[in-house]
């Protein structure tokens, strides 16, 4: 086993719980602005609501119809192209060390993430974009208003002060944002091929290139910021030697004293994490099952992705690194199979 069963099990609550907000998310978007809401709008012969100010409107692509197989050819170039441009800037910043830049894209896209994963459930609460108020002779939606603070909010503690609380509870929150930003441009095959593409390029990163893990320990060790779920922890030893530190500081009269040995004591803490493609691609591919099948259907391939994603867990080796797309990608294909049948 690659982690304790404690911290096992943490991942994998964080990894379904995650799931559980981006089905509400994009539930909640389809209802109010998605395809459900254009065909409900059909049938009474008006247009969808929305706010003639808002973020998720302007953020959000509308929803495509694939007509022609060249359509679903089209999306995933566009997707594939945009995801080389990002890792190709990523690991030039990293080598030039622009760490200002680096800081500031992770922060936008953090914010933004938020923003529209919080506006999505504030409006499933609220019962949509309908508590309307006026902003500079523009209607504004209320759950809107409540939640760019809050993602700003959020978005200080998880970058400023990099507390490991507030990174993982925004993390739970980041994918469905992401996943919402995507779902409306792809169908079922387009994101399966996505899948598939994504969980090659997954295994050259890590086994072939490891560019992966270099751009993880940079993030980790150079910006401060990993962009996945993130769980440092102790071994048996580590504890031991906390507590054998703890002992002596205390035992220290003096404040000044306690700080310089505080400081000069090392101790190897092992990390559990799990990045965040691992989490938003396969959020992609189940919202699209939950557009097209219902929730049900979409349910059934959250439990067997998370089913990949324990045994992968489980049988990993301590030490040692894995793409965890291909795992995860063979679990949402598990589960697509199942409600086919």
């Amino acid at each position: 086993m690659k982690h304790n069963v404690k911290v096992t099990v943490i991942i994998l609550v964080m990894f379904l719980i995650s799931m559980f907000i981006g089905l509400a998310v994009i539930g909640s978007y389809d209802n109010f602005f998605g395809k459900s809401a254009q065909e409900a709008a059909k049938e009474k012969n008006v247009s969808v609501e929305k706010p003639e100010l808002s973020f998720v409107v302007e953020t959000v692509p509308e929803p495509i119809e694939f007509k022609r197989t060249i359509d679903v050819v089209s999306v995933i170039v566009s997707i594939l192209i945009a995801i080389a441009i990002a890792v190709g800037l990523f690991f030039l910043l990293t080598r030039l060390r622009i760490n200002v830049v680096l800081k500031g894209w992770f922060t936008v896209i953090v914010f933004i993430c938020l923003v529209i994963a919080l506006t999505m459930i504030l409006y499933s609460v609220m019962g949509g974009p309908k508590s309307l108020f006026t902003l500079f002779g523009r209607t504004v939606a209320l759950g809107e208003v409540i939640a760019i603070p809050l993602a700003a909010f959020l978005t200080y503690f998880k970058i400023k002060k990099r507390d490991m609380i507030a990174h993982n509870l925004s993390e739970l929150l980041i994918y469905p944002g992401i996943a919402v930003i995507f779902v409306p441009i792809l169908n079922v095959l387009a994101a399966a091929i996505l899948l598939i593409l994504i969980s090659v390029y997954d295994m050259i990163a890590v086994w072939k290139t490891k560019h992966m893990q270099a751009l993880a320990k940079y993030q980790i060790t150079h910006l401060k910021i990993f962009s996945g779920f993130f769980l440092p922890y102790a071994g048996k030893k580590e504890k031991a030697k906390i507590k054998r530190i703890r002992s002596k500081a205390k035992a220290m009269k003096s404040k000044k004293k306690r700080e310089i040995f505080l400081k000069k004591q090392k101790v190897n803490l092992n990390v559990a994490a799990l990045g965040g493609g691992d989490v938003a691609f396969p959020l992609i591919f189940i919202g699209t099952i939950l557009i097209t099948h219902g929730f049900l259907p979409a349910l059934t391939v959250v439990l067997t992705t998370l089913l990949a994603l324990g045994l992968l867990l489980f049988f990993a080796k301590k030490g040692k690194f894995y793409p965890a797309m291909p795992f995860l990608s063979a679990g949402c294909f598990l589960g697509l199979l199942l409600i086919l049948i």
